[in-house]
């Protein structure tokens, strides 16, 4: 193709391996630096993917992909600098040695390139500002971004209290606290369950299916610690189980537990996602542009954090919906 390059990104949330970015873009020849990196105080290491997006006028997109060279810089360098400036550099590793391995695609799957550090060589702490410093080498310029790093969620153990009241006609709250940098959210409640076969009815197989309450819940800005809540009704716990589970055959199922998953992010990805809002739908040109935090390329330096409440059960009463309800009737969970 002439006048053409065509590259492809790894957005890296969660582990670095959710999903996968396609753009095509008109122009002369440049190196394009692609970095991602998602803050959390939460975990044991932070990883950030810096790599090299472009293609010689006339080159193949895909063979390019598959060549590894292709896909990192030699030489760069990669720091975080907190507030008082002090600056750390981090370490380039091997992420399919690390436990994060690259999904099959049209990338090169190994090396796989990633740069870390260990939490506790940096020590972030929630509310300060870190900035993320890129140098490529070959008088490139750096690429630079800063986020806000996102305390922890403070889930309310009494919004919903265990065990759970999840009558039908109920509104049934999931109440956290949280700081003002963490803008947005996602709560997703986990059923989980054993359930056994006519071949063996004493075996019991652990079986999970998660429902998304609220997907990219945005709130107001707020200078001080808030507290934030969504309010289902219990109706619809109950159709998301008949929907989601099949029905017995020969089967007994018993129910382990339920667990919640609260996840935040940060401004970052609140600006990507009305963007994304803005440039859909019927009014829009269908040209949805790419958001970056970046100086130089693509890309998005954020910070996210998440928190698990586990193992709630249900009430009587709603364990007895869950038995004999219109929905889940037919599922026959015993217990």
């Amino acid at each position: 193709m002439t006048n053409k390059f065509v590259w492809f990104c790894l957005l890296v949330c969660v582990g670095f391996s959710a999903c996968e970015t396609d753009f095509t873009l008109e122009g002369e020849w440049r190196d394009i630096p692609v970095v991602y990196g998602f803050i959390s105080l939460q975990d044991t290491a932070h990883y950030i993917r810096v790599e090299k997006a472009f293609l010689e006028p006339g080159g193949n997109a895909e063979d390019v992909a598959q060549i590894a060279d292709s896909l990192y810089y030699e030489n760069a360098t990669v720091q975080l600098i907190k507030e008082n400036g002090q600056a750390f550099t981090l370490e380039r590793v091997d992420g399919n040695l690390e436990g994060y391995q690259r999904q099959d695609g049209p990338f090169a799957t190994a090396p796989n390139f990633l740069y870390k550090i260990k939490k506790e060589v940096i020590n972030l702490e929630g509310g300060e500002t870190i900035q993320l410093l890129v140098n490529r080498g070959d008088d490139l310029p750096p690429v630079t971004a800063e986020t806000i790093v996102i305390s922890d969620i403070i889930p309310n153990e009494n919004s919903p209290a265990s065990p759970m009241n999840w009558e039908y006609n109920r509104f049934v709250t999931t109440a956290w606290n949280v700081t003002s940098e963490a803008r947005i959210f996602d709560v997703r409640y986990i059923f989980n369950y054993r359930e056994n076969s006519a071949d063996a009815p004493t075996v019991f197989e652990e079986r999970s299916v998660e429902w998304v309450v609220v997907n990219e819940l945005l709130r107001e800005d707020e200078p001080t610690t808030t507290r934030v809540s969504i309010s289902p009704q219990g109706e619809s716990f109950y159709r998301f189980l008949g929907a989601n589970i099949p029905p017995a055959e020969n089967q007994v199922r018993l129910l382990s537990g339920v667990d919640i998953l609260i996840s935040g992010g940060g401004e970052e990805l609140v600006e990507q996602i009305e963007i994304l809002r803005v440039n859909s739908g019927i009014t829009s040109s269908q040209v949805i542009p790419t958001y970056t935090n970046l100086s130089e390329g693509f890309g998005l330096f954020t910070s996210r954090v998440s928190v698990l409440r586990t193992n709630l059960q249900l009430n009587a009463v709603s364990a007895d919906s869950l038995r004999n309800g219109i929905y889940t009737k037919d599922l026959n969970f015993v217990q």
